[in-house]
């Protein structure tokens, strides 16, 4: 089984497919780990392909009596900084709760006061790698990139790129000199 496993891993993304409602009903779970690599979505922001991701999927009947799913997704991507274009590792740790619901006009109106809360529709035919890889993209900030500083070339000489108002206070100083 062992085996199996690796290769499943080293295969381009193979779709898990569940029956959501029945998986809600039934409280099964299912967890696994993908190659992030694997997630065509990531592929442009990725530095290595090597990072996977571990997700963990269960069923239950939510408070109210509704069918509803906990996904939650542990791992650390190597990404590409947009900054330095050097190696930049991210933290990833996703925890959604999902309330099914028949159809589109079943979803509430407004519920801005429970941020946590999603729903989805009840797909007979569901792909946990994809809502595993939505979920993902999701999570990952607008800027990737370094937080504090960067390690690529252009920053090495000084710890950090300078600010470029401060390039311009420089250009407005040179040019003031250059008049008189």
């Amino acid at each position: 089984m062992l085996d199996s496993r690796l290769n499943r891993l080293s295969l381009v993304s193979t779709p898990v497919l569940i029956n959501a409602l029945e998986f809600a009903e039934q409280s099964l779970e299912i967890h696994d780990k993908i190659r992030a690599s694997n997630l065509s979505g990531l592929r442009d922001v990725l530095f290595s392909g090597d990072s996977e991701i571990k997700y963990r999927l269960a069923g239950r009947h939510a408070a109210r009596d509704k069918p509803s799913l906990r996904l939650e997704i542990r791992g650390t991507l190597e990404l590409i900084c947009q900054r330095c274009l050097g190696r930049f590792a991210y933290p990833l740790s996703v925890n959604r709760y999902f309330e099914l619901v028949a159809d589109e006009s079943a979803l509430p109106e407004s519920d801005l006061a429970d941020d946590e809360v999603d729903y989805l529709v009840i797909d007979p035919a569901m792909d946990v790698v994809g809502l595993v890889e939505e979920e993902v993209l999701l999570a990952l900030p607008m800027a990737l990139r370094h937080e504090d500083y960067c390690t690529g070339s252009a920053n090495v000489s000084h710890g950090r790129k300078p600010s470029p108002f401060q390039v311009l206070e420089g250009l407005k100083v040179s040019t003031k000199n250059l008049e008189n």
